[in-house]
């Protein structure tokens, strides 16, 4: 029997927070609390990026009205979907940052398409990724 690899959601974003905290000290991180919103507006260099974070052990829960709340904030603007993904036996560990419509369009084709992939669990590619972004 293979183990199955434990969640750790809360975990990965709290890394991915001290790495933006200490690789973008102007930048802001407001975790957004309604249901439905994503995780995190990561605002900095004048502009503001919306981040929901899953962690796929493959597979994550990704409910219907976050999925089009964060479909509306990319066309409105900018949203994207963080997944730190993963085998059930704990192999394989990428980080993908995914548009939510990508994700919509992976859930009726099983392909997943993504803007960026790094190896491993990387937040200081992501972060990064968003100081190239918001072009700072």
């Amino acid at each position: 029997m293979i183990p199955r690899v434990t969640k750790r959601e809360a975990e990965l974003k709290a890394e991915f927070g001290r790495v933006l905290a200490q690789r973008l000290p102007g930048f802001v991180s407001q975790r957004l609390l309604d249901a439905g919103a994503p995780d995190r507006a990561i605002v900095g260099g004048g502009s503001t990026t919306f981040l929901e974070f899953k962690h796929g052990t493959p597979d994550f829960d990704s409910p219907g009205n976050q999925e089009l709340a964060a479909m509306r904030l990319e066309a409105a603007g900018d949203c994207r979907y963080v997944i730190w993904r993963e085998n059930a036996n704990g192999s394989d560990k990428r980080t993908l940052i995914v548009r939510p419509r990508f994700l919509h369009y992976f859930r009726t084709t099983w392909e997943l398409r993504a803007d960026e992939t790094f190896a491993g669990f990387n937040h200081l590619s992501v972060v990064e990724w968003l100081r190239r972004k918001h072009r700072v």
